[in-house]
C-alpha cells in the first residue's frame, strides 16, 4: 500500500493548516476516512492526527463544514503543489481529484 501525506483543513471555522500539520496516511482509503470521519463525527468522538513534525494527537474537530478537504502528497516532504485533494462530494461522498 501506498503512503500518502496530507494537509487536513475543515472549513473556514478552521485556521489554514502549517507545516507541522503535515500528516501520513497509510492508503488513500485512509485519507478519505478520516476526512468524512473528522467531518460527521469530530463535534463528540475524537481523531487520530499522525503529525510527522510532532507528536501524534486524539483531537476532537467540531464545525467542520462541507467544503473540508485534504490535500495529499506522495512524499513526506510536500512540496509545492499536492498530488491529490480530496472532499466531500454534493451528495455526501468523498471525491478525489488530481491537482
Amino acid at each position: 500500500m501506498a503512503r500518502w501525506y496530507g494537509f487536513w483543513y475543515g472549513g473556514p471555522s478552521y485556521s489554514p493548516p502549517q507545516e507541522e500539520d503535515l500528516e501520513e496516511f497509510s492508503s488513500l482509503a485512509e485519507a478519505k476516512h478520516k476526512l468524512i470521519e473528522r467531518y460527521l463525527y469530530g463535534y463528540w468522538q475524537v481523531s487520530r492526527f499522525d503529525f510527522l513534525r510532532r507528536e501524534p494527537a486524539l483531537v476532537l474537530t467540531p464545525c467542520v463544514t462541507e467544503d473540508c478537504e485534504i490535500t495529499l502528497y506522495r512524499s513526506r516532504h510536500g512540496g509545492d503543489y499536492p498530488e491529490l485533494r480530496i472532499f466531500r462530494g454534493p451528495r455526501g461522498g468523498i471525491r478525489s481529484e488530481r491537482c
